[in-house]
């Protein structure tokens, strides 16, 4: 079974050896773009849009603003703890997401409410 590659989104092109880029069915991201910069979110999709085929997919797991809102009152807090760490931190907006996801040629598939007040957002490589 394949393992996990720790990528670091930012440094591009990605280093990932050229027999598991050949091979690849998807990416999923865990509890990644909160505790990162936009520009890091903008990254995950650029290059996940290189990468990936039509019909492939990426998913992302954590925590969303839904229409600008918190989702729970746990998320509120959880959210103002990371800005406190750190200003360009925080609990990303799923349209603005969603926004960014469409630029790189995906469209969002589902969205799975999980336990702990998380999401797995589903997008579909389309072009």
């Amino acid at each position: 079974m394949p393992q996990p590659l720790e990528i670091n989104v930012e440094k591009i092109p990605w280093e990932i050896p050229l027999r598991i880029a050949h091979s690849l069915q998807g990416i999923v991201s865990i509890n990644m773009i909160h505790v990162a910069e936009w520009s890091c979110t903008v990254a995950l999709f650029r290059e996940s849009g290189k990468l990936l085929d039509k019909g492939q997919f990426l998913i992302l797991y954590g925590p969303f603003k839904i229409s600008n809102k918190h989702t729970s009152e746990s998320n509120y807090f959880f959210d103002n703890s990371l800005k406190m760490q750190n200003d360009l931190w925080g609990i990303k907006n799923l349209e603005e997401v969603c926004d960014e996801s469409k630029k790189n040629g995906f469209s969002q598939e589902d969205i799975i409410s999980m336990p702990a007040n998380n999401f797995s957002i589903i997008y579909r490589k389309v072009s």
